[in-house]
């Protein structure tokens, strides 16, 4: 594949990173970048293929290009990727922000990444401490993902890999989402960074051979709807969801007939607007399928990035210990000032002054994030510690 230069590429030579990295994942390892708070670079294992750098320098300018009301809400809902890192002629990797502190809570113990998959089960002591919302919070966080869904469509991303594994939500009021790796998405009708991974028991049968698309998201967003209103880890469209108590009858009525659309043909599942429609309670109107944006279709006018502070992309699986011993503190929210953080020499190919303004707040202490293994039963996760990323996404976790 040939190397076309960036604007915006940063010399790998250029970063100094924290010695013991984050984690290290089937496609690349994850460490923290020295002199840029709030920022972590994942640098692409070799066995990890060849990297599509032009598809990852498309995830770069979609940020840039977007305007101020979409980009605000694409940078505090995902760990996007903000440059790419390149040595010589070859992209290694690509830096992005870290997960909000406020999307970790205590499992195991431990400060750990609060997934989704912690509304599917009823809690177990490891993580009996950690914040359950109730059915109006579940149904918050449904309707806050079904939103950043239509989101990404609307622009004519495919997420692919959509899962209680890459979607956090936060454990208290007010209730959000927050995506992670970003790096997997591609354009529709275009090429992925690496092949996109996908998680067991969440996939649509009716996926066409050429892979993941729009309508096997719309498919996946069916399933963590009703998931999550259910607290059942394997309901599927085409059986008749069993709400927990307190859902709105309204808003019941509505999720139920949605979700046995999602059990039609390809094609014909519900788009993530009418999600959004249902679970806001607003009268349901005729929404239009969006037309299929080309992956050269050209972007609104730029507007300037200014990321959130905290947050960490991608998701680590093995970090060292904490030194801390004592039980962890409740997670709060991020701090709100912004602060400018000067940024690594890029390649020039990019000056430090040419970095958008980045914000920077107080970091969580490291701490593992190993995950909970999904068993052919599906139990609840028991200790908060799981199998090894390599195992959980068809051999592949992207690191």
């Amino acid at each position: 594949m040939t190397f076309t230069p960036h604007p915006s590429d940063v010399d790998r030579n250029s970063l100094v990173l924290d010695p013991e990295p984050l984690g290290e994942g089937g496609q690349g390892v994850v460490s923290r970048v020295q002199g840029a708070a709030g920022f972590v670079y994942k640098e692409y294992l070799r066995q990890a293929g060849q990297v599509n750098g032009a598809a990852l320098a498309e995830l770069v300018d979609f940020a840039h290009r977007l305007t101020a009301g979409d980009q605000d809400g694409l940078l505090t809902q995902c760990a996007w990727p903000v440059a790419r890192v390149v040595d010589g002629n070859r992209v290694t990797g690509f830096l992005m922000p870290e997960v909000p502190g406020d999307f970790y809570g205590p499992i195991g113990g431990k400060l750990k990444l609060v997934e989704l998959q912690y509304l599917l089960y009823r809690p177990n002591w490891s993580w009996a401490s950690l914040h359950q919302p109730d059915i109006r919070g579940r149904l918050k966080i449904a309707e806050q993902a079904a939103r950043l869904v239509d989101l990404l469509h609307k622009h004519g991303w495919v997420i692919g890999d959509l899962s209680f594994r890459n979607i956090l939500w936060r454990p208290g009021p007010p209730y959000r989402v927050f995506l992670i790796d970003c790096d997997g998405m591609r354009r529709h009708a275009g090429q992925p960074v690496l092949p996109q991974a996908h998680t067991p028991d969440w996939d649509d049968p009716c996926q066409p051979p050429s892979g993941p698309d729009l309508d096997t998201d719309r498919y996946k967003l069916a399933l963590l709807i009703g998931r999550v209103l259910c607290q059942s880890p394997d309901l599927r469209p085409g059986r008749e969801p069993a709400f927990l108590p307190g859902l709105p009858a309204e808003v019941a009525a509505a999720v139920r007939d949605l979700f046995a659309r999602a059990q039609g043909p390809y094609g014909t599942r519900p788009v993530a607007a009418e999600w959004v429609q249902a679970l806001s309670g607003r009268r349901r109107i005729a929404v239009t399928r969006p037309p299929q944006r080309p992956a050269t279709a050209p972007l609104p006018r730029a507007a300037p990035i200014r990321l959130p502070g905290e947050e960490r992309g991608s998701v680590p699986v093995r970090t060292p210990a904490p030194r801390d011993p004592s039980p962890p503190p409740q997670p709060s929210a991020p701090a709100s000032g912004r602060a400018t953080v000067p940024v690594a020499r890029p390649v020039r190919r990019a000056s430090p002054g040419d970095m958008a303004p980045l914000g920077a707040a107080p970091r969580p202490k490291p701490v593992p994030v190993t995950r909970p293994a999904p068993s052919a039963g599906r139990p609840a996760p028991e200790s908060g510690a799981g199998e090894d990323d390599g195992s959980a996404r068809a051999g592949d976790r992207r690191g």
